[in-house]
């Protein structure tokens, strides 16, 4: 391994430990479970990549089976948090089946796609777990793109901790998606750029997500969902009645 994965990984070790404290001296696994468990099990992980760094089938078959394992505890997450924010949204039948609909749909056509048409030089199950991947950094996007847009016309009060992981989630799968384009697009001249574009988007999301614990919030706001109940119900009733005269959820 060159010394520059080295120094990133033990950079995002150091992180990932500081944050952990933060997420025990905060209470978080009661509130955000997803999220803490997110962490808790990618600091062994990333102890676990440094350890075989000189093992290539070790540190193959480690960092392949952890990256399964990490798609879908980060995107339950970021859901978990998208739903504690806007859980009344959960009543609207339109949205369980845009926002669940959507995400199983990409999930479909990614696996059927990596099975049709695998790389001729990738491994079956790696090109399924790529494919996967870069389709989770999609949804994962989409996701906080969606928590963003909502936001503004919901009148949402900010909330130091929900809106932190979604912002790290989101800063993290651009960079792996910036990365993934420039290598579709420019090819391999522009490989070592792609390299790192994902690992120090990951660094920065690391950071957001210790900015947004480090300073501990008001304790009568800081578990409080943003908005009393039926609240934010009533408001997007009222823009899908605009919308949709005589419509009815």
């Amino acid at each position: 391994m060159s010394s520059s994965n080295l120094i990133i990984l033990l950079v995002s070790l150091g992180l990932e430990a500081w944050l952990l404290a933060l997420l025990f001296r905060r209470r978080v696994r009661k509130h955000f479970p997803f999220f803490f468990f997110y962490i808790l099990i990618i600091v062994p992980v990333t102890v676990a990549r440094l350890v075989t760094t000189d093992h290539y089938y070790a540190y193959f078959f480690t960092y392949w089976w952890s990256t399964v394992v990490l798609m879908v505890l980060g995107l339950a997450a970021l859901n978990e948090v998208f739903r504690w924010v806007y859980e009344d949204f959960y009543r609207l039948r339109w949205f369980q089946f845009l926002y669940y609909g959507a995400t199983v749909l990409v999930l479909l056509v990614t696996v059927r796609n990596a099975i049709v048409n695998p790389p001729v030089q990738a491994h079956p199950i790696i090109s399924l777990i790529l494919d996967m991947e870069i389709t989770v950094h999609f949804v994962q996007v989409a996701i906080v793109a969606l928590f963003s847009a909502l936001l503004k016309p919901l009148f949402v009060p900010f909330r130091r901790y929900p809106f932190g992981i979604a912002a790290g989630f989101g800063a993290s799968s651009t960079g792996a998606l910036i990365g993934y384009f420039a290598l579709s697009v420019f090819g391999t001249k522009v490989q070592t750029f792609t390299q790192y574009a994902s690992a120090v988007a990951y660094i920065f999301a690391l950071v957001l997500w210790i900015m947004a614990f480090f300073r501990q919030e008001p304790e009568e706001k800081a578990w409080i969902p943003p908005m009393p109940p039926d609240e934010m119900l009533r408001i997007a009733r009222g823009y899908m009645k605009v919308l949709r005269p005589g419509r009815k959820d």
